[in-house]
């Protein structure tokens, strides 16, 4: 099921990927919002990343919510 939501989301974790050093520095620890190659924005907790996500896409499109540390935890949601 994992290796589906990675294919559903390639887009926005490539973007991640590309951005993520330039992000360390600035918002490590927060956590960012991706839809395609467009930022939502950067949030304190993964419960406003995901809410504003919600709220500008809705549940049942597919967005990245990523918290921006050196070696990260995954979390995806479709």
């Amino acid at each position: 099921m994992e290796e589906e939501g990675q294919k559903r989301l390639a887009k926005e974790l490539d973007f991640y990927a590309l951005h993520k050093d330039e992000w360390l520095k600035g918002y490590h620890g927060r956590y960012v919002v991706i839809k395609g190659s467009e930022v939502l924005n950067f949030f304190a907790t993964f419960e406003a990343a995901y809410s504003a996500g919600a709220g500008a896409w809705g549940n049942d499109i597919d967005f990245l919510v990523r918290q921006i540390v050196e070696h990260e935890p995954t979390f995806s949601v479709f």
